[in-house]
């Protein structure tokens, strides 16, 4: 959606599946219609047009919700998020005329917002509540890299502080007012503060909910024949060892494919998911997963390439010689073969001062590992991918 904001795609590019997908499947699409409540007793959901469907077995999909600020009033001419193509065709209709944008947030969505309003010769201030941008994804010290990239590309940064409240012309949005006393023209307003699953469908369903929609290893969730998958689910997180929410694509489409399969009566199990993100700009290429601000004193240790004046940053995070999380900013070669490494729970204590090495490949890992070992991935129809 970023993309299409800033004019570098268009619109046939959004879509993931051709307009004839779910015909060729064999599939019934109900469009337009909306599930108000489901009735695990009867096996039923009623929608919101009084349609009642019977079902076997239910897949809960329902995603997630961008988050908008409770002190950022509603209806204000100018505000928007970014969750859809709707939203995105709002944004580019509130451009029209309008010289001054505030981003708020800074995870990925509000990055790569900037990024666009900028290119479409927007003033951007991006405002952040955390010390550092992308502060789940990456360190202080790999921000120091990204807010200088974002600097030299016009965009103005500001940490440690938020909008408390926004000032109004009749209807349309006039400024925003900052925490720190600073008062922000704006004609545009994206908050880009993260998501919530859309679990409201089934509460009071008797279905496990935490964060997210509870699931097992086969995307079950407490009732056997409801399954959840995607930004709604909550999984096995393979890098931290605890259950949360995962709300990334590559995350949505694996639970997805697993949900299907059990489904169906073929039994498969979700290893779990990753917490992985990716992000490229001018002066900038970064990939993180896993656990990468690690907690002090809890057998953690940090292999790190710091250089940070020639924009480059380079840390792994392991526990008991396995990989638990990385960053890599502009050296981003090795990114596939470290994953594949936390994926299988590798231990890489024979190997792990070669792990920052910028040549580091899977031919490497063979050296100490064996060819045993690498036929063991084959015959479990494991790719490697460097």
């Amino acid at each position: 959606l970023s993309y299409f904001l800033a004019g570098k795609i268009d619109e046939s590019r959004l879509r993931i599946r051709p307009p004839d997908f779910h015909r060729e499947m064999g599939a019934e699409l109900l469009a337009g219609k909306k599930v108000a409540s489901v009735d695990p007793g009867r096996r039923q959901v009623a929608c919101d047009d009084g349609t009642r469907l019977d079902y076997d077995r239910l897949l809960i999909a329902t995603g997630a919700a961008a988050r908008l600020p409770s002190n950022i009033p509603g209806g204000v001419d100018g505000v928007f998020v970014l969750r859809s193509i709707a939203d995105a065709k709002a944004i580019l209709a509130g451009i029209d005329g309008a010289r001054n944008a505030v981003v708020l947030g800074g995870g990925l969505v509000g990055m790569k917002t900037a990024f666009a309003l900028a290119h479409r010769g927007l003033r951007v201030t991006v405002v952040v509540r955390s010390a550092h941008v992308l502060s789940r994804m990456i360190d202080a010290e790999a921000a120091r890299i990204v807010e200088g990239r974002l600097r030299e590309n016009g965009i103005e940064v500001l940490t440690g502080t938020d909008v408390t409240s926004v000032e109004k012309s009749g209807t349309k949005l006039a400024a925003a007012k900052t925490e720190n006393g600073k008062t922000l023209p704006c004609d545009i307003l994206i908050a880009a503060k993260g998501v919530e699953p859309n679990k409201q469908l089934v509460a009071g369903t008797g279905i496990e909910l935490r964060t997210g929609i509870v699931t097992n290893s086969r995307l079950q969730t407490s009732l056997e024949n409801i399954y959840a998958a995607g930004d709604v689910a909550e999984t096995f997180d393979i890098a931290t060892e605890q259950h949360d929410v995962n709300a990334l694509w590559t995350c949505a489409v694996q639970q997805g494919k697993i949900a299907g399969l059990n489904m169906v009566g073929q039994t498969r199990e979700y290893d779990g998911a990753i917490g992985m993100n990716s992000i490229n700009f001018p002066g900038a290429d970064l990939i993180s997963f896993g656990v990468v601000r690690p907690a002090q004193d809890a057998g953690y240790e940090v292999l790190l390439d710091n250089r940070t004046q020639a924009g480059i940053y380079r840390k792994v995070v392991l526990k008991d010689n396995r990989i638990k999380g990385l960053i890599l900013v502009n050296r981003i070669d090795s990114a596939g073969v470290l994953l594949s490494l936390l994926g299988r729970k590798i231990d890489v204590g024979g190997f792990k001062d070669e792990l920052l090495n910028e040549r580091f490949n899977y031919a490497q890992v063979l050296g100490h590992s064996g060819r045993d070992e690498w036929q063991r991935y084959w015959n479990a129809g494991h790719a490697v991918r460097s």
